[in-house]
């Protein structure tokens, strides 16, 4: 795959990501030893006038410059192990669920983050045709090596297949409002609508062990596969299918290896949202 100029607009918005990376090389005794060996790298890269790929790019744009504060209208922000990308901190969002998930959100508090591989949508975590076919040719030739009738298609197969299991999600609605859609979809009776703030849930994670990406989806049609093949490449798991774009979707992605079941990450509730906002029960069950 091609790399990309460190002001690539398409991937970090109003982000300079040149900018950046020499703050961040400014502050390297304040980030961990392996951030520093790739600040330096990159570093290196743009030195002989070399590109970098864009996953490194988008690396850059979620590291977090020791000291900083982040900015209020920042659109990417990282704090702990938590990085919010391309989301504004103060849109409101909003989680439909039965009154089980509600309770069992109370006793454990903790979001509950559901494998691709039980997805209703089967297309979750898989790539689109072009995007599979780059993909593809990246697997290194060796680890084919010794293993008879395997050809990179299958290797790359094998690989989604296990990513579909180990990528686990926890999905908000992003608008300023309630739906009646959303309702129906995912809490049509004795259901609970959840408010909350991007900033308030990418703050939520309060010490957490564990990486945690939060970012809107991007959907993309049949006759638009070409946009989104490079948003594909290298693993991205925040595309979907038009037909789901009346979601609005906000994705929290963190990878765990489980049984196909999920895991729960600890939140603080109070941080999640306030007691004002947490429980709008559906008392208006649709018939």
């Amino acid at each position: 795959m091609d790399g990309y100029k460190l002001k690539d607009n398409l991937l970090t918005g109003r982000v300079d990501v040149l900018e950046r990376l020499y703050r961040l090389r400014d502050n390297l005794d304040g980030l961990s030893e392996d951030d520093g060996a790739f600040v330096t790298e990159m570093l290196n890269l743009h030195e002989n006038a070399e590109l970098p790929m864009r996953h490194e790019v988008l690396r850059i744009v979620q590291m977090r410059i020791p000291g900083a504060e982040i900015p209020q209208d920042s659109r990417v922000w990282t704090q702990g192990t938590v990085s919010v990308v391309f989301a504004s901190p103060d849109e409101v969002i909003w989680q439909y669920v039965p009154l089980e998930k509600l309770f069992a959100l109370l006793s454990r508090k903790a979001l509950h983050f559901s494998p691709l591989s039980v997805m209703g949508d089967t297309s979750e975590g898989g790539l689109p045709r072009r995007a599979f076919d780059v993909t593809k040719k990246q697997v290194p030739q060796n680890i084919l090596e010794g293993r008879s009738g395997i050809d990179k298609a299958t290797v790359t197969a094998r690989m989604l297949a296990q990513r579909r299991t180990d990528a686990c999600i926890n999905c908000w609605y992003m608008n300023a409002s309630d739906s009646l859609e959303m309702w129906k979809d995912y809490a049509p009776r004795n259901g609970i609508a959840i408010q909350s703030t991007v900033r308030r849930l990418g703050s939520c994670f309060e010490g957490c062990s564990v990486p945690v990406t939060i970012g809107p989806v991007k959907y993309f049609g049949v006759d638009e596969e070409e946009k989104y093949t490079d948003e594909a490449v290298n693993g991205s798991l925040y595309i979907k299918h038009d037909p789901f774009r009346h979601e609005r979707e906000l994705r929290a992605l963190t990878f765990q290896g489980n049984m196909g079941c999920g895991v729960d990450v600890p939140v603080v509730l109070e941080v999640l949202t306030r007691p004002s906002q947490f429980a709008r029960i559906s008392s208006r069950n649709r018939r």
